[in-house]
């Protein structure tokens, strides 16, 4: 064999690993049924079907109807993130248990940090959802006291160890978690 054939053969072979890579990564993709299967069974967790929390289940007895409140400055987070928690509070809109608006800032490349602030007092729940590795909101209502969010898990060395949908409720003024279920990651269309 000599050193054109030795080449073309490398070639060649380089070429077919090349198209059996280019083969593998387009059979990765999820077709459109596939797609929507995930998007289907992804809605029936955050909604609660098959025996898990629902918005319905968490009633609040009453939605705020006066004005907006200050923004109560006691806390680090407040005085922190007031531009933006100052205008949640001044749109005045209630998104979650009957008095709550929420307040939304960046944190960096692909971060995004929430967190809930009551049009009544203006203070700051003391948790934030979101953020670098925390769960993000999916799922508030108005008239409920349960907050759905779906986030990745990872170990003490930042492997994955699970995708999760999260469930809070409400109680005084702190969110504490009362389930967590298992839910696919998202599939979408490259």
């Amino acid at each position: 064999m000599n050193a054109a054939s030795i080449t073309r053969a490398a070639v060649a072979v380089v070429a077919l690993a090349l198209g059996l890579a280019a083969a593998a990564a387009c059979a990765a993709e999820p077709t459109a049924a596939e797609i929507d299967e995930n998007s289907r069974v992804r809605e029936a967790i955050f909604r609660g079907e098959q025996g898990g929390p629902q918005l319905t289940d968490y009633p609040v007895a009453k939605v705020y109807c006066g004005p907006a409140a200050a923004l109560d400055m006691s806390t680090h987070e407040a005085r922190m993130f007031k531009t933006r928690m100052s205008a949640a509070l001044k749109d005045g809109k209630i998104e979650f248990a009957g008095e709550y608006t929420v307040a939304g800032w960046g944190c960096g490349t692909g971060c995004f940090s929430q967190t809930f602030i009551s049009l009544r007092t203006g203070k700051p729940l003391p948790q934030s959802l979101g953020g670098e590795l925390g769960p993000n909101i999916v799922r508030i209502d108005p008239h409920s006291a349960l907050v759905v969010a779906e986030g990745t898990e990872y170990d003490s060395n930042y492997d994955r160890t699970g995708h999760y949908a999260y469930f809070y409720v409400l109680e005084g003024h702190a969110l504490k978690l009362i389930r967590k279920v298992a839910v696919p990651e998202a599939l979408e269309e490259e």
